[in-house]
């Protein structure tokens, strides 16, 4: 009988589970998406602005019109000058009735676009989306609730308007999280390209 040949040595197959238990497989499970940076952030608000500007210009022509319906006189004045111009100047309650609804126009089309797709027009263009932080509790849709959206959306301005503090806090947070994405429990993450 005839020895037998020595075969060659097998190469590891790739897929297989390794006996090696510090290596990570290919069947490990879903990867988490990365968080978004700052910069990609940044620039998805730049484009939503041009769609915010146009949410503003819309509100601002209805409460005038809302305006020139029930109380004329300052309406009428600013239309009969012809071509002096005169600020229409809304003063007391009239002031902050005026600043929350536009607030609540702003917030309204954010939170409506978060819960439809997770997406604004300027983050499906940056590649970018609005998902749940805790999405391990079964049954969750990863998209934000509610009133993830409405906290995100009362928390996120003034924190933009104070020097940026939110994303400046990203820039140390060890996960990448802005302020109004830890309280409102949500986080931005990059999508992967499309093939």
């Amino acid at each position: 009988m005839e020895p037998p040949l020595s075969a060659a040595p097998k190469k590891p197959d790739s897929t297989s589970p390794s006996s090696n238990p510090t290596e990570t497989t290919l069947d490990s499970g879903p990867q988490a998406l990365p968080v978004a940076p700052p910069l990609r952030r940044i620039a998805a608000l730049v484009y939503d602005i041009f769609l915010l500007a146009a949410i503003s210009l819309a509100y601002a022509a209805t409460f005038f019109m809302i305006q020139v319906f029930t109380d004329g006189s300052a309406a009428t004045q600013i239309l009969t000058e012809g071509q002096e111009t005169t600020r229409l100047e809304y003063e007391g309650p009239l002031r902050y009735l005026f600043l929350f609804g536009w607030w609540l126009c702003l917030a309204l089309f954010y939170s409506w676009c978060w819960r439809r797709s997770g997406q604004t027009l300027g983050m499906k263009t940056w590649h970018i989306c609005l998902e749940q932080m805790d999405e391990s509790v079964p049954g969750t849709s990863p998209l934000a609730s509610w009133r993830q959206c409405w906290i995100r959306s009362l928390v996120a301005p003034p924190l933009l308007l104070c020097a940026g503090l939110s994303y400046c806090y990203c820039l140390f947070n060890r996960d990448g999280h802005c302020l109004h994405d830890i309280w409102s429990r949500t986080r931005i993450v990059v999508l992967p390209k499309e093939k």
